[in-house]
């Protein structure tokens, strides 16, 4: 073990050496290495601003596309020799490491790290960016930050449980780098993601943007009241447990036996492109999830096409800070539970007013604050902070108070107070 831990050393202090002499452009902003759609997304809006930005991926998932993303690991090591150095541990990632350290101006990672995040040297890889005068913003996505212990929201930890058992034995690994990276990253951005950190450097309850251009929201409205025609219900689980799946399909079950006429469409392991289109043309709701206590891009996707959403928004914690310090409480998402979906449900397959309204209030929401703009803004200041050394007050940036930006448009109108629909509308309804 202290030879191990010699050359380690050793070898990083060989790393620092070669830096040096590694050519730099130091010209792009580089989102790596976990191929999220949502990396796509930040880098295209970056991109639409002027920005030479770029997604470099180990690989990419069934449900999305090829070239959803710029620049593979295997297109940087020619794809024979990728096949050969797969038999080498590390070497392709050192590789895909050294075309980060030749390129980059800022590197976007999550908590697991960029290309040296599978090898030893991850313990050791911010400082060899900071080496070679590169910034780090660090965005996770979920399973390289989920500290369970730490998550108040106890239902969210038994789905988590459910779902991703292995997270609980890795908790370890999983708050090691969490404290390495909190430490030691320029900038932090967490979204809702905030159980168990120390630092997050923007309040948002989400960062996550999408091309609001290319997404037509519906303009014509179904006036179903689940009487004649049917209202139809998405939800597109990747894992049925997380999603409180259960709850649902057993809502809609017992509408159904009360003569409602609903559709449920439960879209599962299918192209994103294709639940787009599902929501586009057929939903009249969209159920995103029952359980996590936030709402993340299937949500945004369902408000971008004028969708009526429901999510688990209960978790008081982090409900309670978003909308204090950030732009939540212009989110017109309907706060739902375990317990209240199916009174959430009948409410609005009966009330198609009150769906149109929810849904357009929606698109207005996702269009002021998950746009390709907000993105620009969001990492705009960012950079002008951690580049450019400008004071930027980034933990205000979306105050509904100070924030200049949340002011730009005027505010999501919508009935929902703190999430929920008001107790003398549900007491009209009954």
């Amino acid at each position: 073990m202290i030879r191990f831990i010699a050359r380690t050393r050793m070898a990083f202090w060989l790393l620092r050496l070669i830096i040096h002499f590694v050519p730099k452009s130091l010209r792009q902003l580089i989102f790596c290495p976990t191929p999220l759609i949502n990396n796509k997304y930040w880098a295209a809006a970056l991109k639409e601003a002027g920005h030479d930005a770029v997604t470099l991926m180990t690989h990419y998932y069934a449900v999305y596309k090829r070239s959803d993303f710029d620049i593979y690991y295997e297109d940087i090591v020619k794809v024979h020799w990728a096949q050969v150095f797969r038999g080498f541990s590390y070497v392709v990632d050192f590789i895909a490491f050294f075309y980060v350290i030749s390129h980059a101006k800022v590197v976007h990672i999550p908590f697991t790290g960029g290309p040296l995040g599978r090898t030893p040297f991850w313990r050791h890889e911010c400082e060899l960016y900071k080496a070679a005068g590169i910034k780090v913003v660090v965005i996770p996505y979920g399973g390289d930050a989920h500290m369970y212990s730490a998550i108040l929201n106890t239902s969210m930890r038994n789905a988590l449980l459910i779902d991703y058992p292995a997270g609980a034995r890795n908790e370890r690994a999983i708050r090691e780098r969490v404290e390495y990276w909190a430490s030691q990253a320029d900038c932090v951005i967490c979204g809702a993601l905030i159980y168990g950190m120390s630092r997050w450097d923007v309040t948002t309850p989400s960062p996550l943007c999408l091309n609001l251009a290319a997404i037509e929201p519906r303009h014509d409205y179904s006036m179903s009241d689940g009487v004649i025609s049917p209202v139809r219900i998405v939800h597109a689980p990747n894992h049925r447990g997380f999603k409180g799946t259960e709850f649902l399909i057993r809502a809609v079950e017992e509408l159904l036996s009360e003569g409602l006429n609903i559709e449920l469409i439960l879209l599962e392991g299918v192209p994103n492109d294709q639940v787009m289109e599902v929501l586009r043309t057929k939903a009249d709701i969209l159920v995103e999830q029952l359980i996590a206590g936030g709402y993340a891009l299937s949500a945004i996707e369902g408000m971008a096409t004028g969708v009526a959403v429901l999510s688990g928004l209960e978790d008081q914690p982090r409900k309670t800070v978003f909308r204090r310090y950030s732009f939540a409480e212009e989110c017109p998402i309907l706060s739902t539970s375990p317990e209240t979906i199916k009174k959430d449900l009948r409410i609005l397959v009966t009330d198609p007013a009150l769906r149109q309204r929810l849904g357009k209030a929606a698109r207005q929401y996702a269009e002021k604050y998950h746009s390709y703009e907000t993105a620009q803004y969001l990492f705009g200041s960012v950079y002008a902070k951690i580049v450019d050394g400008k004071d930027i007050d980034l933990m205000n940036l979306f105050h509904p108070l100070k924030s200049e930006f949340n002011k730009r448009r005027p505010r999501v109108d919508h009935p929902l107070v703190g999430g929920l629909l008001p107790a003398d509308y549900i007491a009209s309804k009954s």
